[in-house]
């Protein structure tokens, strides 16, 4: 038991959301690859799948249907899979966790499942019949996540709300975006009940000359900057910092595009946890199958 109760903690505060113990989330573990590469500053930024993870109104932007899949591994001990789609103004997503061997003291094995689910929705405000209140999309999502740890079971649904908005620059655009994540109930592991914390969170971006672009979010569990670089068409280099409950937290991320598919690789530190690694793959299906 003592391993296992190890390995949840480790979870959390891998996921920089001590706040939610009392309900794991695999969709709040920073799934998105191109978002964690950025450290996290990915709420005015949020574009095609990862949308569902951070901001669902850049569902709105979507053109196309796309398909992404990513895997998050953590010091061994702890796995996390992901497979999306987007569609313009649509998207659905699942999540698993994976963890290794758990024994309990006398070498029994103990039952970890964690399954979540995600579906959410974008509209661009311009398709408005009167005059929009600000230029930019507004979005929302539903989740659900399944949860067993040996003998205790739960499930918790919450919500999403979203804004985006984007406005000229005389050197480019400034980007923002507006998130309340994990609205809604949670039941906790066992009996001591307690649901998903919910999260706010309010971000902006700026492109700059030379294809570069910056980014900052400020969220109620975690503080980012991110910084990226986009030499050629095929070829996005990205960095990032994260602050969440006094650590801080360094990224590295590279993104290679070729025709219709893209892979993205993440690396994330943590002075405790040691190094994290993402790994994510995505195709433009409706270029593939010529719709």
């Amino acid at each position: 038991m003592r391993k296992l109760l190890t390995v949840l903690a480790v979870i959390v505060i891998g996921a920089g959301a001590s706040a939610q113990a009392g309900m794991l989330n695999p969709l709040d573990m920073g799934l998105g690859v191109r978002a964690m590469g950025l450290g996290g500053a990915y709420t005015a930024l949020a574009r095609g799948t990862e949308s569902l993870l951070y901001n669902p109104a850049g569902l709105a932007h979507q053109n196309g249907i796309r398909a992404d899949t990513s895997y998050t591994a953590s010091m061994g001990e702890f796995g996390v899979g992901w497979l999306a789609g987007a569609m313009p103004s649509l998207g659905a997503g699942m999540a698993y966790l994976s963890v290794g061997d758990i024994v309990d003291p006398q070498g029994n094995p103990l039952a970890f499942r964690q399954f979540s689910l995600v579906a959410g929705g974008g509209f661009n405000l311009a398709r408005l019949p009167i005059p929009a209140p600000f230029p930019g999309a507004v979005g929302g999502g539903f989740k659900l996540c399944s949860t067993r740890a040996a003998d205790h079971s739960a499930v918790g649904i919450a919500l999403d709300i979203s804004a985006q908005a984007r406005l000229p620059l005389p050197f480019g655009d400034l980007d923002v975006g507006f998130a309340v994540r994990d609205l809604g109930l949670g039941l906790g592991i066992g009996e001591e009940g307690g649901g998903w914390s919910t999260e706010i969170a309010a971000g902006a971006a700026v492109s700059l000359p030379m294809d570069v672009f910056a980014a900052v979010e400020l969220s109620t569990h975690y503080t980012a900057l991110g910084v990226g670089w986009q030499p050629v068409d095929v070829l996005e280099v990205r960095g990032g910092l994260q602050l969440a409950t006094g650590i801080v937290r360094w990224t590295l991320g590279l993104g290679v595009g070729w025709e219709e598919f893209t892979l993205d690789y993440a690396l994330m530190t943590h002075p405790q946890l040691g190094v994290t690694h993402r790994l994510g793959f995505g195709a433009d299906l409706g270029a593939l199958l010529g719709l």
